[in-house]
């Protein structure tokens, strides 16, 4: 993820959202990066990347967010009004499918939780919107399958552990697995029988 810097919007208007989605596009034809899941959201966004090597994110989130940074400035007319991100982007491994369940449902939640829709399948600018919507960005097939009521589950409240514990753990860097995450909602939902490992 990255995030703009303190009092900057990164998405003011529906076009600069999908000025976005176009760079995004144009990234993975340049690195053919496995894009899991993502939403955009006004000061800051998310990606889920299922990487063959680090080189891979280093090349695509460098690249889009470079890029960005500068048609933002060119935009709003404030060449060399100094940094539009915060930093480098912040990233964290995903090491067990609990894990991966409640990072792809938080990724795909923030809109929803921070008020912008009351449904995250209704933000247009996120993996959980149907795939018309998607202006040409490629989303991969999982490494675990998508269960079978996976809208159900993102519209379901996190659990009152899992938020901290990621946002936290992302700052960090640090890798989260099942036993740091809350006991509350254990429950992974019901899904089919593991079809594969993706490509």
């Amino acid at each position: 993820m990255n995030r703009a810097t303190v009092g900057q919007v990164l998405f003011g208007a529906p076009a600069d959202y999908d000025a976005f989605i176009a760079l995004c596009v144009r990234a993975q034809r340049r690195v053919p990066v496995r894009i899991l899941s993502y939403c955009l959201m006004p000061n800051h966004w998310h990606f889920a990347l299922w990487l063959e090597d680090d080189r891979q994110m280093t090349t695509f989130l460098g690249w889009l967010s470079c890029v960005h940074a500068m048609q933002v400035r060119k935009w709003t007319g404030t060449s060399g009004k100094g940094a539009v991100y915060q930093g480098r982007y912040l990233a964290v491994p995903v090491e067990t499918e609990t894990y991966f369940y409640r990072l792809m449902r938080y990724i795909e939640r923030n809109a929803a939780r921070a008020g912008l829709v009351e449904r995250p399948e209704t933000w247009r600018w996120c993996s959980a919107a149907p795939a018309r919507r998607r202006q040409g960005l490629t989303l991969a097939a999982w490494p675990s399958a998508r269960p079978d009521d996976w809208l159900g589950y993102i519209n379901n409240e996190d659990a009152s552990g899992d938020l901290a514990v990621i946002r936290a753990r992302t700052q960090s860097g640090e890798p989260i697995t099942f036993e740091r995450l809350a006991i509350a909602d254990m429950a992974v939902p019901a899904r089919p029988a593991r079809r594969g490992s993706g490509s």
